[in-house]
């Protein structure tokens, strides 16, 4: 077991100019006396730092700008997902039994190292909902973490804990994994930069696994100008793709945008009408609606229409993959501790112990072929010789290369549901949205271990809340999740309530081409801040 843990309370403009002075834009994280208590909800344990940055001060050069080179995180703080391996300490998954039966890690994984070779310090390591096998945040054992952007609203996960360590200002940067969109969800849902990066991009040794088939590593940031150097810090290599991002005016420039406005009929008003106003924005500077491509021949918009079907398509396929490859990779602790799992999370494992090997093999072949077509699609680019109109070759065409493909949707299908009331104080444990027993396999058998609630009005409106969200979400995640590709969340806001008169959070994501992370991340700052979002 740690030494601490949170169980006794104790604490143990230009390409350049997106990323550097980073640590400059945001005041410095705190940095906790190992005698202060510390949110349980929010952290597993923290430290005076947890993780010293191996970059001090003095080994830097003299002037700013080879400083800022040679650490661009220099005091930034990381909160580190309880997924990752940290030399000393045990690996908890959200779940304290889990973290009993562990033992200290005799390493740190590689994507904590390259945050930490940049300059940053590890403030601590931050909860995760259990098994990272949720998208919501709760966490029966150690309760919901707060949501300083949409007070009384979930915080969104499985990143939840870096997701809030950052938002509550406690951290700079939150390093965490994204499946199903474990880092795009509380992105959105507390108004953060987030990024899902290319498959297999960023190493995940040492950090443990649900699905290997989808599991990355991302990171989530307040400021844009920190995300962007922690985006550049995590992902150290150029581009094997990357977006041509002008340096002038207009970053859509020699960019082809794709749009899908018929996902609109899978998200909420509220949120339909941000991500909308902010898809028109985007279209009339990339050229108008009604052209494949610009004056100069540089321009390009294109609306596809992405079907019921391919939905249905791409979360079948990530629904039978992930979940044979999550009881592959947990099962045999699962089997032995079901009274150890919050109900839904053990619901779902309960599923997954009955998809059968054929299923899985099937589904890796329809993975396979979905994952390929997908990148195709994504990877195409304008040929400024032969702007056509939308009509001909079906609105795809044969593109030469040279130009990027960015697709924009929603984030999320929904700004983040109401809290269960019935949850605790910040700071302590609670129970999840899902209040029902988690004794026994007896309560998760039957008809697939259907999620339950103790049958109290609030908190049955609060858990239909979270899993409709929940579905509707995975609908948008897939896509990016079986293409393999990389995804950045931009914070945006519903438009004033009564009810909440300065908006709710949500967001837009853009989707990139497999190896366009660092150049997606730009652009999106970049689009973001001509088109008025920061």
């Amino acid at each position: 077991m740690d030494m601490n843990t949170s169980a006794d309370g104790a604490a143990a403009s230009n390409d350049g100019a997106e990323a550097n002075n980073a640590a400059g834009s945001v005041a410095q994280s705190p940095v906790f006396p190992t005698s202060r208590a510390f949110d349980t909800t929010i952290w597993r344990i923290v430290g005076n730092p947890l993780i010293p940055s191996p970059i001090t001060p003095s080994e830097s050069e003299d002037s700013t700008a080879s400083a800022s080179a040679n650490a661009p995180l220099q005091g930034l703080g990381i909160a580190v997902k309880d997924l990752f391996a940290v030399k000393g300490f045990a690996i908890g998954v959200g779940n304290p039994r889990f973290l009993a039966d562990s033992t200290p890690q005799a390493a740190t994984a590689p994507a904590v190292e390259r945050l930490l070779q940049a300059g940053a310090h590890a403030v601590g390591i931050a909860q995760t909902d259990e098994f990272a096998y949720s998208l919501a945040g709760t966490n029966v054992h150690y309760g919901t973490p707060p949501n300083p952007a949409a007070p009384g609203r979930i915080s969104g996960g499985s990143s939840s804990g870096p997701a809030a360590a950052v938002a509550t200002g406690q951290a700079d940067i939150g390093l965490g994994t994204d499946t199903a969109g474990s880092l795009r969800i509380p992105g959105s849902y507390e108004g953060l930069w987030a990024i899902r990066t290319t498959h297999g991009r960023v190493p995940r040794d040492l950090v443990h696994p649900l699905s290997e088939a989808f599991d990355t590593v991302g990171v989530l940031a307040r400021d844009p100008r920190v995300f962007v150097a922690a985006v550049d810090a995590l992902m150290p290599d150029a581009d094997s793709m990357p977006l041509p991002v002008d340096d002038g005016r207009n970053p859509l420039q020699s960019l082809r945008l794709r749009i899908a406005p018929g996902l609109d009929r899978d998200v909420q008003p509220d949120v339909a009408a941000a991500v909308r106003a902010f898809r028109d924005k985007a279209v009339e500077l990339a050229g108008g609606a009604d052209t494949r491509c610009g004056a100069d021949g540089s321009r390009f918009v294109e609306e596809v229409d992405i079907t019921e079907a391919q939905l249905d398509d791409w979360e079948a396929i990530f629904q039978v993959v992930r979940g044979f490859e999550a009881w592959r990779a947990n099962g045999a602790w699962v089997s032995g501790n079901w009274d150890a799992l919050a109900p839904e999370i053990a619901a779902r494992f309960e599923r997954d112990s009955h998809i059968t090997r054929a299923q899985y093999e099937q589904g890796l072949h329809r993975l396979d072929m979905a994952r390929t077509g997908l990148r195709e699609w994504m990877h195409g680019s304008v040929d400024s010789a032969r702007c056509v109109n939308a009509s001909d070759n079906g609105g795809s065409g044969d593109f030469a290369d040279g130009t990027g493909t960015v697709l924009l949707i929603p984030a999320a299908s929904s700004v983040a549901p109401p809290r269960d009331p019935a949850d605790s104080a910040v700071g302590g444990p609670a129970r999840s949205a899902y209040s029902g027993s988690a004794r026994g396999a007896g309560s998760i058998g039957g008809a697939g271990g259907a999620e339950s609630s103790d049958g109290d009005s609030a908190t049955d409106s609060a858990t239909a809340q979270i899993a409709q969200a929940r579905a509707a979400t995975i609908r948008l995640t897939s896509l990016a999740g079986v293409g393999g590709l990389p995804a950045v969340s931009v914070p945006l806001r519903t438009a004033p309530t009564e009810a909440d008169p300065e908006g709710l959070p949500c967001g837009v994501c853009l989707i990139g081409p497999a190896g366009s992370d660092r150049s997606l991340a730009r652009l999106a700052v970049r689009l973001a801040r001509r088109l008025g979002a920061i």
